[in-house]
């Protein structure tokens, strides 16, 4: 593999970092960087910031759409298999979304899933990332009951010419282990209007896509009573209600308490065949069907600004005077990296460009 002489820089200084700053692995478990300068950017960021990258190598793979073959993308899975817990990183961030991550799924048995997740629960590890993640982090959660969080990218965000301050202070936040609070001013017509009714449950879910795709399998957590989180990107309001529709139809809607529903960025696309069936034509749709409490607007998706999302944990819902002014998201810190080795040499500020 060829590496440019900035990439060599990168490897020669994370090099000088082994054993003096905190472990951070890479996962690329779907599409190939696109962009080889936003690699390379945000692996100095993190550098810089104090901390040091196993593998960086894996953003220089490529073979057809994906970051690597089949196996060298398994691989990737495996090698944390096969690492003690003491060995393990603090954080494991995906490097980009795409496709692929789907590929991988039966690469490893229950049993591997479950033994993955139980080590890195011991070691508290942040597994973040969405996307295309979000097959790999429904299957910890199904298999090993792991919470991750639906959050940064290595390309997309750190890597950004700009990153968005709004989303890199959420990832230091939660690398501080400060709480969750999310305040929605967007009035909800789709909540019980009257008192501020509070709903708590496991948040789960990613996005809408990869989670539609897994219904079936035994990749799909069987969660009850829960929030179920879902964004996505590119999708015309008719293939949107059809993958709510699977949820609907398979019985996953009837065990939710709630729907909380980000960002579904959909650029200029409308239907073919009428202007006024659109994302607020199916969400009304929905909650006449299902009568689920439906909260919109939330801060995440395919956006540059979002939130980091703690997923497998329990999130409490307050609509504001019944939803008329809006709602609030909030849970207790669920990551920390206070009492990490050399967290004391991290300076986050070289994350924000």
């Amino acid at each position: 593999m060829d590496y440019t002489p900035d990439f060599q820089c990168i490897l020669a200084k994370n090099a000088k970092r082994l054993g003096q700053a905190v472990p951070l692995y890479l996962l690329a478990p779907s599409g190939f960087s696109i962009e080889a300068q936003r690699n390379e950017r945000a692996l100095a960021r993190l550098i810089d910031a104090g901390f040091y990258v196993i593998n960086p190598q894996v953003v220089m793979r490529r073979y057809q759409r994906f970051a690597g073959r089949d196996d060298e993308r398994l691989a990737d899975l495996r090698v944390l298999l096969t690492m003690t817990v003491a060995e393990l990183p603090k954080i494991v961030l995906s490097v980009r979304g795409g496709y692929g991550a789907m590929r991988l799924l039966d690469g490893l048995t229950a049993d591997e899933w479950r033994a993955l997740a139980t080590k890195l629960a011991a070691r508290g590890t942040l597994v973040v990332g969405f996307s295309d993640l979000t097959a790999i982090e429904l299957a910890l959660l199904a298999h090993g009951g792991l919470p991750t969080v639906a959050g940064v990218m290595l390309s997309g965000d750190i890597g950004a010419p700009v990153p968005s301050a709004f989303t890199m202070q959420h990832f230091v936040d939660l690398c501080q282990g400060v709480p969750l609070d999310v305040r929605i001013d967007t009035p909800q017509p789709h909540v019980v209007h009257g008192a501020n009714t509070a709903i708590t449950g496991t948040l789960w879910g990613g996005n809408l896509t990869v989670l539609s795709a897994l219904v079936g399998t035994p990749y799909l957590p069987q969660i009850d009573g829960g929030i179920l989180l879902l964004e996505d990107v590119g999708e015309q309001p008719y293939r949107l209600e059809r993958m709510l529709q699977t949820l609907r139809l398979s019985g996953v809607l009837a065990r939710q308490q709630a729907l909380l529903l980000g960002q579904f960025s959909m650029g200029k696309l409308t239907d073919a065949y009428a202007q006024d069936y659109d994302l607020a034509a199916v969400v009304a749709y929905l909650h006449a069907q299902t009568g689920l409490p439906i909260y919109t607007d939330f801060p995440f998706g395919h956006v540059p600004s979002r939130v980091s999302v703690p997923l497998g944990v329990t999130l409490t819902l307050t609509a504001v005077q019944g939803g008329a002014a809006g709602y609030r998201a909030q849970c207790a810190p669920y990551f920390g990296l206070q009492d990490e080795r050399f967290a004391e040499r991290l300076d986050f500020s070289k994350l924000f460009g």
